[in-house]
């Protein structure tokens, strides 16, 4: 049934018009479909006709007294019939951009991008991780054959010097020599048909057509280290380590001391987590919720909005902070989980739940960095704030 959602966009110059218009298409999935068209303030004047006709093709919306509507074709031949409408029927819907491409991004597991659109046919969905630090963009375009997409529409997809997927209508919607083109910088042209089906009641939105290790398995093995297989714990801990007997302290923002039931500290910085970010070489978001983490005395939410966290609300400086991690949220607690299991060689989960939030099952200090802020040293939660 998406296929026939795609065609529909790729038929609807402007990607809006009347609701009878859309429901041509898309009966037989206008459950799904119409989320992403909300209606308008506005009406059409203009309905369509069978065929091309006169100067006065397409027929006239002409309102009557009451609530009845009528399409009327204004050739003299009388072409066309007459249509009986409603309201609702000429009633203009406009595809919402971002929902769509927000559920683009959820059912494909992706980081969704702080800038959306990318010149003027092109999309930046987000990103998909595939470990701390290790990810690599998704683009869409919703243009269509009528104005398919060249070479010089997607130069700037490669910037990142990443492998990348961009995601279209259908092939027709690019020329034929793009999926080369962007083939030779790392690239690969999907449908968004192939990628994406209409997930089953009572879930809306959408769900991918097949397991995300398999759909993008040739960008995850491009970013796939070579000594990725051979890598092992940063820490050699004895038989049955468990979290608990790990204190995890941070004295910078950048550099975390973890130790083993009292021994000496090892010291590590983002590097040695694989917790920097190789395009701009800054801390990763696991990294940054790893710290976020300690300075919430070992918790982090369950969800967003965050209300309270142990039953408390968290001042309002670290619900700020907190806020830059709600986009893709989920996803990035869960690499951070895998990024410590694979670094310290414990396989349990780090992190348990409790009622409100995930509680970390190794110990935690911050202090040293709150009593080096004026803002937070004095309380790390209030009832008021």
């Amino acid at each position: 049934m998406t296929l026939a959602f795609w065609k529909t966009i790729e038929r609807i110059p402007g990607h809006a018009s009347d609701t009878r218009d859309w429901c041509a298409d898309l009966a037989a999935c206008w459950t799904n479909a119409k989320r992403y068209l909300p209606e308008t303030s506005r009406y059409a004047e203009r309905i369509d006709c069978p065929w091309p006709g006169g100067e006065n093709c397409p027929r006239h919306v002409v309102r009557h007294k009451g609530a009845l509507v009528r399409a009327v074709c204004g050739d003299p031949g009388r072409l066309c019939d007459a249509l009986d409408l409603t309201q609702e029927d000429i009633r203009i819907r406009e595809l919402d951009h971002r929902k769509l491409f927000a559920d683009i991004a959820a059912a494909l597991d992706l980081v969704p991008s702080d800038g959306l659109q990318l010149g003027s046919h092109i999309f930046n969905v987000g990103d998909h991780a595939i470990a701390a630090g290790r990810s690599f963009p998704v683009f869409a375009s919703l243009a269509s054959p009528r104005t398919p997409l060249g070479q010089v529409d997607v130069l700037e997809l490669g910037r990142r010097n990443l492998p990348f997927v961009l995601l279209v209508t259908s092939l027709m919607a690019v020329e034929s020599n793009v999926a080369a083109f962007l083939a030779a910088r790392r690239g690969r042209v999907l449908t968004l048909a192939e990628c994406l089906g209409f997930a089953t009641a009572p879930r809306k939105a959408f769900a991918a057509s097949m397991p995300l290790a398999e759909l993008f398995a040739p960008e995850i093995a491009q970013l796939a280290g070579p000594s990725e297989a051979t890598a092992g714990p940063v820490m050699v801990l004895p038989a049955g380590a468990r979290w608990g007997d790990l204190r995890f302290t941070f004295r910078e923002e950048a550099v975390l001391n973890v130790s083993f039931r009292g021994q000496p500290p090892a010291r590590f910085e983002p590097d040695q987590l694989g917790m920097r970010d190789e395009r701009n070489r800054k801390p990763t978001r696991q990294w940054r919720l790893l710290l976020t983490c300690c300075a919430l005395g070992g918790a982090l939410p369950r969800s967003f909005p965050v209300r309270t966290i142990k039953g408390q609300q968290p001042a309002s400086g670290l619900l700020r902070i907190l806020a830059q991690f709600e986009r893709g949220y989920e996803r990035q607690r869960q690499l951070l989980a895998a990024a410590l299991k694979a670094n310290f060689g414990i396989d349990e989960d780090p992190f348990s739940v409790r009622d409100d939030c995930y509680e970390a099952k190794f110990l935690v200090d911050a202090s040293a960095l709150r009593q080096g802020r004026g803002d937070q040293r004095d309380r790390n939660f209030a009832g008021n704030d």
